[in-house]
């Protein structure tokens, strides 16, 4: 990754971000610490460093939002059930984006497995585009300037951190940095509050505005 990333540069740190955002398993978060700390050795500009990761993740949950909006839906409705996301649980996402979806928009980038699929549940869910533009663009900038400038200040101490512990120690932390993400995500967005089951329950899709709920 370091290689690849010293001989393309900025482009190569724009691209997988963007492709993590649209919810490919690259390692987006790692690139941009990875080239934090490259620009503290002075091999890169941490400001193009830090717009490339900004633009990047920008584009990459735009993406994501139109084709949730244009397809999310459906193709949740046809094949969600086979994976254990049906109706309940669809309905259940909406509950929680009327709430507070600008909350979800903005903590997403922090989280594991929720950075993946912001755009793309927030396209689902109908959220509109100025909003999530807004906290979207917010997120971002703070996500990127957390890993960015943490690698580009203390890049020397990191790098001599990841020398000295053993590669299982290091696997052990990104296991669990993953698997908290993955719990966060579930929380966040499966988590039912008492009597959120019979609110959700009754709701029903309307055929003419998918993504409006009708109640009778």
């Amino acid at each position: 990754m370091i290689g690849f990333l010293t001989q393309y540069g900025y482009g190569f740190i724009l691209l997988v971000v963007l492709l993590e955002s649209v919810a490919l398993p690259v390692p987006g978060e790692s690139l941009v610490i990875a080239a934090g700390m490259l620009a503290s050795r002075g091999d890169l500009d941490i400001v193009l460093v830090l717009g490339a990761a900004f633009v990047g993740s920008i584009l990459g949950d735009n993406i994501g939002y139109a084709v949730g909006r244009r397809y999310g839906r459906r193709a949740i409705v046809r094949w969600g059930g086979k994976v254990g996301f049906g109706q309940d649980k669809l309905k259940l996402v909406e509950t929680k984006f009327r709430s507070y979806g600008f909350v979800i928009v903005l903590i997403a980038r922090f989280v594991f497995i929720l950075r993946q699929l912001n755009g793309f549940v927030a396209g689902m869910m109908r959220m509109p585009w100025p909003q999530f533009l807004l906290y979207n663009s917010i997120s971002a900038a703070l996500w990127t300037a957390a890993y960015g400038l943490t690698a580009f200040y203390f890049g020397k101490a990191l790098e001599l951190f990841l020398e000295e512990q053993s590669t299982w120690l290091i696997l052990l932390i990104s296991g669990s940095v993953c698997a908290i993400g993955m719990f966060g995500t579930y929380k966040v967005l499966f988590d039912e509050k008492p009597g959120a089951a019979t609110e959700t329950g009754t709701a029903t899709e309307t055929e003419d505005e998918p993504g409006k709920i009708a109640r009778p």
